[in-house]
């Protein structure tokens, strides 16, 4: 069996997290190298027990000196200060900021120069696919005394992509986000006399045999079914890991349990028998939008469709996760993560740890969610306490996937491409299951000599 949440990310159009770094990072343990450490260390700084919080310097406290920040967005910067200056009112009435907007993608690489020039942020967020290299460039500094704060708020599947081989964490993840399982419940209830979701997929044939009219096109089940980004969560629920050993140059598609995961993926075209071609993202996420779809596989990016979807045509939509295979194993899926780091060239250490950690408080979190609508990356649990996340009933679902998602420190895009092509040949019947796998095997190791 699997076990839920193993190590390892998001590319451009929906899984944009992973394949936006330069160059390719092995996916596994993050390594601690390089870098000023000595001068950003937390074990001398003031560690206020009670409150869990490290004592701010006395230059950033008294206001003499601005903490600096690097974010992307401007009204998430903002929102963030204005969060952060009313929850220590009381303790730092005089702290100020400034921020300067750098593009996560760009922020590591730049601390590197800006860094040791002495004008970087004292704070950069990133996404958490970077961090590796923030680690290994020494632009990252562990986060001390609230790595223990951090694991009692989130999963291990979130702390543990932002630990390095020293067993510290070096980044505060933020958001998290993945597909998952969408339900219609209205449309559940009358077709089997009850909303509650498919926990496996032989759960979701079975509604299938009543409900769907191919000649109407009317199916049970949509979504987009040439992509790996979406046939993943079936081929790992069958027993297969992509990168199961953290080697960029073994991505899995010589593993035997491969080829048994694209059989079953292939036997899935009969309750959803659609070419590739004709099933995108817009055309699936349309149908379950207009209330004649009961399940769909999709992501937080369409709940605003529908939403508006189910106050047109009169239905309440749920989300879970996406059902297991006939192995039992939870499905993974590849998910995103933005993270706040702490400069490793900071003059303000204590400061910088006390901000970074905000963003995963119940405050800092609410002012993510009410700013840019992400989700924060807390346990489940802890959403009801954000202002804002609970009235969603749809955030605990996306959450619940997220926790049991592969997340990888990067993927080449070529990882893509040869795994698309794969999933395309056995959905399409073009190919059989082991000769998709063995075509993949050839495409990667050539493309990945180029």
């Amino acid at each position: 069996m699997r076990s839920k949440g193993a190590t390892a990310g998001f590319a451009i159009n929906r899984r944009n997290l992973l394949a936006l770094g330069g160059g390719v990072a092995a996916a596994g343990t993050l390594a601690a190298c390089g870098g000023p450490e000595d001068e950003v260390e937390a074990e001398g700084l003031d560690w206020d027990a009670e409150a869990r919080q490290y004592v701010i310097e006395e230059e950033i406290a008294s206001g003499e000196v601005p903490l600096k920040l690097w974010f992307e967005n401007e009204d998430l910067a903002n929102a963030q200060i204005a969060a952060f200056k009313a929850a220590f009112a009381d303790t730092y009435p005089d702290i100020r900021f400034e921020y300067e907007l750098v593009a996560q993608n760009d922020a590591v690489a730049q601390m590197s120069l800006a860094g040791e020039a002495g004008n970087g942020g004292d704070v950069f967020m990133t996404f958490y696919d970077q961090v590796a290299r923030a680690i290994e460039e020494g632009t990252a500094a562990p986060l001390g005394e609230y790595e223990g704060v951090l694991k009692e708020r989130m999963s291990e599947t979130f702390t543990g992509v932002v630990t390095g081989e020293d067993g510290r964490m070096y980044a505060v993840p933020v958001t998290t986000e993945s597909i998952a399982l969408m339900y219609n419940k209205t449309l559940l209830s009358q077709i089997t006399g009850s909303e509650e979701p498919a926990a496996t997929w032989e759960d979701v044939r079975a509604v299938a045999a009543e409900y769907n009219d191919p000649a109407k096109n009317r199916w049970t089940i949509r979504w987009v079914p040439g992509e790996i980004y979406y046939s993943y969560s079936v081929l790992s629920s069958q027993g297969w890991q992509v990168y199961p050993g953290g080697d960029v140059a073994e991505p899995g598609f010589d593993d035997p349990a491969l080829v048994e995961a694209l059989d079953y993926y292939a036997s899935l075209r009969e309750i959803w028998n659609v070419p590739s071609a004709d099933a995108t993202a817009e055309t699936v996420e349309a149908e379950f939008a207009a209330g004649v779809t009961p399940y769909i596989i999709t992501g937080p990016w369409a709940f605003s469709a529908f939403d508006a979807g189910a106050a047109e045509h009169g239905f309440e939509y749920g989300v879970t996760t996406i059902p297991a295979t006939t192995s039992g194993d939870p499905a993974s899926s590849f998910a995103g993560m933005h993270v706040i780091a702490v400069s490793a060239y900071t003059k303000y250490p204590a400061a910088a740890r006390v901000f970074a950690n905000f963003l995963a408080s119940d405050d800092g979190a609410a002012a993510l969610y009410a700013t840019t609508g992400q989700i924060p990356a807390l346990n489940t649990d802890l959403l009801a306490h954000i202002e804002g996340l609970a009235e969603d009933p749809h955030v605990a679902g996306i959450v619940a996937q997220s926790a049991q998602a592969d997340l990888l420190p990067q993927l080449p895009e070529y990882f893509w491409s040869t795994a698309n092509e794969m999933t395309v040949a056995v959905w399409d019947k073009l190919s059989s299951a082991a000769d998709a796998a063995a075509a993949a095997v050839a495409g990667y190791d050539e493309l990945a000599g180029l």
